[in-house]
Parts: structure tokens; sequence; C-alpha cells
């Protein structure tokens, strides 16, 4: 009877083994479907989101490169350069005089912040010392660009009614490019005695950055020239970036 009684309770024993053991497999299939299922529901919930933060990025950009194009546009019409740099003209085709703009989200940017921002890295004013720093950024010192406001628009609002054009707000900036090493920030020095070619010269640093949409934002900074020899009339791209 022993060995028989042996038996049975090992019998017993195994079985209420495995039914423990199945048991913890079936709940840790069941979580790892449940983990499946939630990363599904996740994901398909995130993906739109995610398209309409790189469309909204991507929208910048254009929008940014847009800027860039309408302010080299208007640089080709003005004679004298130095008076963009020290502020007596302005764009003729983006709004400028007030205080702040606009972002699609509804909030406003102060345009002197965002200047001081691009000029000398925070907002307030930039003292004299602050920005003819040497800085990784900003690394001429004395040649730094003195960013100047330009303009500033709505893309959809620019294009004429804008069917289909997202709402991105456009701030346009200029300044002396920092190849003339002329340590005057607001005078481009101009062609050479003679008509010949000087470092920076007839040659203007232009900064655009973008406000889109879900805080979609781009900042391009580029460079116009005079064409030569001489510096005659118009102006060309001849370089661009995107800083972010």
């Amino acid at each position: 009877m022993w060995p028989c009684g042996m038996w049975d309770g090992e019998t017993a024993s195994s079985r209420r083994s495995e039914g423990g053991f199945a048991l913890v497999v079936a709940l840790i299939v069941m979580a790892v479907v449940a983990a499946v299922g939630l990363g599904l529901a996740a994901t398909t919930s995130l993906e739109p989101l995610a398209a309409a933060n790189y469309e909204s990025s991507w929208a910048a950009r254009f929008a940014a490169e847009a800027g860039i194009a309408v302010a080299a546009h208007e640089l080709a019409g003005i004679g004298d350069w130095d008076l963009v740099l020290d502020g007596r003209v302005a764009s003729a085709v983006l709004e400028h005089g007030a205080a702040s703009v606009e972002l699609p989200d509804g909030s406003h940017a102060d345009l002197a912040d965002l200047t001081a921002l691009a000029t000398c890295g925070h907002a307030g004013s930039c003292s004299g010392a602050e920005t003819a720093a040497f800085t990784v950024d900003r690394p001429w010192g004395p040649n730094n660009p003195r960013w100047r406001l330009f303009g500033h628009g709505r893309l959809d609002r620019l294009l004429g009614g804008g069917t289909g054009v997202p709402p991105v707000e456009v701030v346009v900036w200029v300044g002396d490019d920092p190849a003339d090493t002329d340590g005057d920030p607001l005078r481009d020095s101009g062609a050479a005695p003679g008509g010949g070619w000087q470092p920076g010269a007839c040659v203007l640093a232009v900064r655009a950055e973008a406000f889109a949409p879900r805080s979609g934002h781009r900042t391009v900074i580029a460079t116009v020239t005079r064409p030569s020899p001489g510096c005659g009339p118009g102006a060309r791209l001849v370089w661009w970036r995107v800083l972010s």
C-alpha cells in the first residue's frame, strides 16, 4: 500500500505543481498580450501627433527659407546697405514697427527679446561688451553681426489668403557679414579703393526664424552679396545654413 500511496501523493503533488506553473504562464502571457495591446493603442494614437509635429517642423523650415528669399529680393533693390544695417530702411514687404508678434499658439513673442537672443544669447538689452565678445556661437568679436530687425509676417497672410498654407510667423534680421573686418558692424565696408576685393565687402548676413503650430521652430542664416566686380546693383544668395 505504501508504494501505491506514495505514487498517488506524488501524482497529486505534481499535478498541483503543474497547475500552478500553468497559471503563472497564463498570467505572464496575459500581461504580455495586454502590454502589446497598450503599445499598439499608444502607437496608433501617437502616429498622427508625430506626423503633425514632423509636418510643423518642415513648415517652419520652409517658411524661414522663404523669409531669407524675401529679404534677398528686397536687398537687391536697396542701393545703400548701410541704411539697412543702421535701421533707417526696413522691409517693404514684411511688417515692422510692432513690439511683438503673435505666434500660432496664441502667445506673443517680444521682438526686442528675440533680437537680443540672436545677438547676445539672452532676452533683454545687450551691452556693448556682450555684442563684441568672442564666444563659441559668435567668434568674430567686434565684427559679430548686430542683428537689425528687417521685418516679420505670417506666411499665410503674405501669400494673399494663403489657402492651405499653415499659419507660420516669420521674423527676419540683417547684419553685417562677420568676414568684414572693419570693426563696425553697422556699416558695410563696400568695395575697396580702385575696385579691388576685400573680405566682407558688399556682403550682408540674413537671419530668419519661423514659428509654426505645435511648437515648430526653425532658424536659417544666409549670406547675401552684391554681384562682382565692383559691388554692382542687385544681390544673390551665396550660402545658407539651418541652425535649428
